[in-house]
């Protein structure tokens, strides 16, 4: 039992949020709240692990406990990376390390009885599709690939060699050992004891599913505004499409709430929805200072799509490349194109390992 805490506050909790605090000031935010920082910390350590698990996997078939060993070493070290910015610049600025004590009660008092209403609605919707996922957790056929290469890598420590459907050896495969999401689902099993099928059925849809509404969240606060009651109810409509989309195996919504682990649903529910917030907030021209942060966030998020599946870097670099070039045109901006070219060298990468090796 304390490992399993240990293990879910250190990769969950502590981790990500504090390797989020990193990015802290470089978004082009004025005033940044705590959840602020959790979601560019935890894609963060997504990219930072499947930089490690790519080498570690082509060149140690055994190579379990040295990628459990580096990734940890990697995430403490972003960790306390974050920590001491962080704490070099509270003192710094003599103020708070996450915002002015007086920011958030005073927050709360300028909401309105109307939109507290909904937020609860909100929340309740986001609690009832956990709820759900958690105790109606439902078998699918990938499982008998991708989970099962989930087991095998943590209780073997056999990275992709042994074929999930007979358990002979085989070579690796590239066209879905690249998309290293199912080790990360290893590493999860190996340090907090749990089994990788529990982990990735009961465990980490209480994690994506709440990270996917954030993600909404940040797209509903640049196009509705922060303030009010059309983000809470822009989150209530995505809930209800969600809680009701399940009208055919292959919908977003069934994905979302039945196959939360597997990488494309990840792929499409929470890497697509951050790139599209992270281009809102760069295409915002009334902001001012940041920009330089947020795409290194898109160059991150583009290597942490190609963790989740070997479309998700060719799709990503495809949606921003015709993202940007309206924008450039629109905007008057050809420097977006430039920049969009340097962000997605990473998938160039992974695409051409892709090609090559497969």
């Amino acid at each position: 039992m304390i490992q399993k805490l240990l293990g879910f506050l250190f990769l969950f909790v502590l981790s990500p949020l504090c390797t989020g605090l990193l990015w802290r000031g470089r978004l082009g935010k004025k005033r940044e709240w705590i959840w602020d920082f959790y979601l560019p910390g935890f894609l963060t350590q997504l990219a930072v692990f499947q930089v490690i698990a790519v080498p570690v996997m082509i060149f140690d078939a055994h190579g379990m406990e040295l990628l459990v060993i580096l990734s940890c070493a990697a995430f403490g070290i972003l960790a306390l990376a974050g920590l001491g910015r962080a704490c070099f610049a509270a003192k710094k600025e003599r103020e708070s390390v996450l915002a002015a004590p007086s920011s958030y009660p005073a927050a709360l008092k300028e909401t309105g009885w109307e939109e507290r209403i909904f937020w609860l609605i909100a929340a309740a919707a986001v609690l009832f599709q956990l709820y759900m996922a958690y105790t109606r957790a439902s078998f699918d056929g990938d499982d008998a690939y991708y989970v099962v290469q989930s087991v095998l890598a943590d209780q073997t420590g056999v990275l992709n060699r042994i074929r999930p459907y007979t358990g002979l050896s085989t070579d690796l495969d590239i066209r879905h050992a690249l998309a290293a999401l199912p080790l990360w689902e290893a590493l999860v099993a190996r340090l907090t004891g749990i089994h990788a099928a529990i982990v990735a059925h009961t465990l980490l849809p209480l994690v994506l599913i709440p990270l996917t509404y954030f993600a909404y969240g940040k797209i509903g606060a640049k196009l509705f505004g922060a303030k009010g009651w059309k983000l809470p109810a822009f989150l209530i409509l995505v809930s209800i499409l969600q809680i009701f989309g399940n009208t055919s195996i292959y919908t977003n919504a069934t994905f979302f709430l039945m196959r939360t682990w597997q990488g494309k649903s990840i792929m499409a529910n929470l890497i697509l929805l951050v790139l599209i917030w992270l281009l809102l907030e760069i295409l915002d021209e009334t902001a001012k200072g940041g920009k330089t942060g947020l795409w290194v966030l898109v160059a991150l998020t583009n290597v942490a799509a190609a963790m989740m599946t070997s479309m998700g870097a060719f799709l990503a670099a495809l949606f921003l490349g015709i993202a940007s070039l309206v924008a450039a045109v629109r905007q008057k901006r050809p420097s977006l194109l430039g920049k969009t070219v340097v962000c997605c060298i990473p998938n160039a990468v992974f695409l051409a390992m892709l090609l090559i090796m497969g």
